[in-house]
């Protein structure tokens, strides 16, 4: 590693850094979003609500792939921060070999126990037999997802975080021109969606497989005798990032079970639109932890705190300025950003503009936290991390839902993002404080 691994931070080279894992973020969530917006137009809105009620397994699978990306790829970063690469070296080999077997297992529950899983997830009869058709497809890309994911984290801790946003760029290109080819000329309706999806996902998995291969890595495969410990930590040490990406799929869950009992199907569809808005939005804090966690890890393991604080002071200007800006977004042009799913005049369309302003509130407040459950990750610490994370995206989710929902309606479903993010947002300072002479960084208001 070099340059700003072992060189000055400026502001140049910070920026360098960073961005590309803050792109690439956003090229997934654009893609995802994108997948969404040709099925809105192209299947309809039964179509689209089906890929809600069939997101949570998703949710998971992606909840556990990152889980053991996220947790290894810190600990690996602190060895190699710590000199000892030859260790590095084993403990990532290891976790490639367990990410692989835990993806063909997802393949195998999911197959098995499919029909079970779409009555679960609480699929009407109109929206059955899309979930069905799309689950089974989607679940033979499961073992490229892992690797994938598992991939592209350890690109970036092996010093080369612009190969990480090609990496993604032409996964997205892959699931996007298949999916308009599928969806368009070849007419094969969610089925063609759900290979789309697989397309990009082995594509990502071969060429970052590709880059450890062929390219002259610091990182390299090496024979390994199972760690059980590492595992363990890996398992603990992600969790956050599990609970962030498990989440979504878990109060997608309830989100539809409450919405169809309020207004119906079209409700699903317009809660689609709003999540599929908000994770594009928040993709750019995700992008950010994502960049400068590596930094985090490998200047802790180097025990150079004062490089640490100044990637705290660049983190706290761009969390102030990314959160106004995302908030003014949704506020003014929220009814733009629908007009990509629906055209005006329907009930859907009315439904998801309210959604996408009341989403503004939330933004301003999301970006500490989704900082704070990286940052910590990035210590080693998950225990703390999960429990910011599950706060901010799980258990005061369904707290608000339910009772929101209760008390106003479908104002109410809009105002859960916001209820669960102004809960966590005491506990988040709280473990800033509690924290600070542990880990030997600064972190308080006025340092900007």
């Amino acid at each position: 590693m070099e340059d700003i691994f072992t060189g000055e931070i400026t502001r140049k080279n910070f920026i360098k850094f960073v961005w590309p894992s803050v792109l690439m973020m956003v090229v997934i969530a654009l893609y995802y979003g994108m997948d969404s917006v040709l099925v809105a137009n192209l299947l309809g809105e039964e179509a689209l609500a089906a890929l809600s009620i069939a997101y949570p397994v998703q949710g998971i699978m992606w909840g556990v792939s990152v889980m053991l990306a996220s947790g290894s790829s810190a600990i690996v970063a602190i060895k190699m921060g710590e000199g000892k690469q030859d260790e590095a070296n084993e403990k990532y080999s290891s976790i490639c070999v367990l990410s692989a077997l835990i993806g063909c297992v997802f393949t195998v529950v999911t197959l098995v126990f499919i029909n079970p899983i779409v009555g679960f997830l609480g699929a009407t009869e109109n929206l059955a037999d899309y979930c069905h058709d799309f689950l089974v497809i989607l679940s033979w890309g499961f073992p490229a997802a892992f690797l994938g994911v598992l991939f592209e984290y350890f690109i970036r801790v092996d010093g080369k975080p612009a190969f990480t946003l090609f990496l993604y760029i032409m996964g997205g290109v892959s699931h996007l021109g298949l999916a308009v080819l599928f969806l368009g000329p070849c007419h094969m309706g969610i089925e063609g969606t759900a290979w789309a999806n697989v397309g990009g996902l082995v594509a990502v998995m071969l060429v970052g497989g590709a880059y450890f291969v062929f390219a002259d890595t610091k990182l390299k495969f090496r024979r390994f005798k199972p760690e059980w410990r590492f595992i363990g930590h890996c398992f603990v040490n992600g969790s956050s990032e599990m609970v962030s990406e498990s989440s979504a799929g878990i109060t997608t869950f309830f989100f539809n079970m409450v919405v169809i009992r309020i207004v119906g199907e079209v409700g699903v569809a317009a809660v689609s639109i709003v999540l599929n808005c908000h994770y594009l939005i928040i993709s750019v804090f995700l992008g950010y932890i994502m960049g400068i966690a590596p930094l985090i890890s490998y200047f802790y393991g180097a025990k150079a705190f004062d490089k640490v604080d100044q990637v705290i002071g660049y983190s706290k200007k761009f969390i102030i300025v990314t959160s106004l800006v995302s908030a003014l977004l949704c506020l003014i042009f929220g009814n733009f950003i629908v007009m990509l799913f629906e055209r005006p005049g329907s009930e859907l369309y009315d439904l998801a503009v309210v959604g996408v302003r009341y989403l503004s509130i939330a933004l301003l407040l999301g970006g500490i936290n989704i900082f704070a459950s990286g940052f910590f990750t990035a210590y080693g610490n998950g225990l703390i991390s999960a429990v910011i994370s599950a706060s901010r995206a799980l258990i005061m989710v369904i707290a608000g839902m339910f009772l929101l929902s209760w008390l106003f309606g479908m104002v109410g479903i809009w105002l859960t993002l916001t209820f669960s993010e102004l809960m966590t947002l005491g506990l988040t300072f709280r473990m800033f404080a509690k924290y600070k002479d542990v880990y030997h960084y600064r972190f308080y208001i006025g340092n900007l």
